[in-house]
């Protein structure tokens, strides 16, 4: 561990032994499989046929988290200590085919990325604003230990790449709860905002210097939950619109070059907490309606456990 990375867990324990007032450990396992939508595109050249290309990508997360939760002295103020890793799998399919359909390349891989990571967090309770039963503020900010790229399980014409990068992540969330005239329905409200970054880092296999990788992302939807007559279960279903700018720049550019896509997205939550005290479980379904990944479905598991 490098000397910053060692100063800001330092720092988060002395902030927590200064401010804590009543503390808890909250154990996640997040996993997430995204079916990515199938680009199917043909080209032609000066009216004749150029070539043809379809892709798709599907994803496999398992995202492990364990955050210490202390209450501040100031009233409905928690900070959070967060340490986790993340694991990541993405299978690219790359196909370039003639005219008649055959094949013509084959760049299809298998990419991994390990990240293990540590962060702090806020979380603010505002009580009855703007009309609601209250508004949850969340923030954090997680800095990448270590960042382990590779891509293997190569078809014929793609290339290896394999390497060690930096970075970090940050995001700040505001989540309202509104009540309706039935009991067990409530509006949710919420606009969020995150950004990530990751470092310039070279390409073991290829010898070469990789671009720098930056995405910042917006959010803002509006969903209608309902607890259910079945105890300890409630459905969250509703549409929320996002905007993900990605960027990259090489290692002899200062301006970044960024490609912009907005979509509107169909969210459905299942989730139980159980009898037993400390054990919650969500199941998620989300589909992109429109925007350049039309189609791609996410599905998303999450256990965790307050002990």
């Amino acid at each position: 561990m490098n000397r910053s990375n060692a100063l800001l867990l330092l720092s988060s324990a002395c902030l927590f032994a200064s401010t804590a007032v009543a503390e808890g450990w909250e154990i996640k396992t997040d996993l997430k499989y995204t079916d990515g939508a199938i680009s199917d595109v043909t080209t032609y050249d000066s009216g004749s046929f150029d070539k043809r290309k379809i892709k798709q990508k599907r994803k496999t997360e398992v995202d492990t988290l364990i955050t210490y939760t202390t209450e501040s002295r100031v009233p409905e103020l928690e900070y959070i200590g967060r340490v986790g890793h993340l694991f990541k799998r993405n299978k690219d399919r790359d196909l370039q085919l003639n005219q008649d359909g055959s094949l013509k390349k084959d760049k299809t891989r298998t990419e991994f990325d390990r990240i293990t990571y540590t962060g702090l967090g806020l979380r603010y309770d505002t009580g009855r604003v703007l009309g609601a039963d209250r508004w949850l503020l969340k923030a954090r900010y997680d800095r990448y230990l270590h960042v382990s790229y590779g891509a293997n399980m190569l078809h014929e014409d793609a290339k290896a790449r394999s390497g060690d990068l930096k970075g970090y992540e940050w995001e700040i969330k505001a989540i309202g709860e509104y009540s309706t005239p039935s009991p067990a329905l409530y509006l949710h409200p919420f606009i969020e905002y995150k950004q990530e970054r990751l470092s310039l880092w070279h390409d073991d296999k290829r010898d070469k210097m990789q671009e720098a990788e930056m995405e910042q992302q917006y959010e803002a939807g509006l969903f209608l939950s309902w607890i259910t007559p079945v105890d300890g279960w409630e459905l969250t279903a509703g549409p929320f619109w996002q905007r993900e700018l990605d960027a990259e720049r090489a290692e002899d550019e200062t301006d970044w070059t960024w490609d912009d896509d907005e979509r509107w997205i169909a969210h459905l939550k299942l989730e139980y907490e159980a009898p037993i005290s400390g054990f919650e479980m969500e199941f998620a379904v989300e589909e992109h309606l429109n925007g350049g990944d039309e189609g791609e479905r996410r599905y998303n598991i999450e256990l965790s456990y307050e002990f």
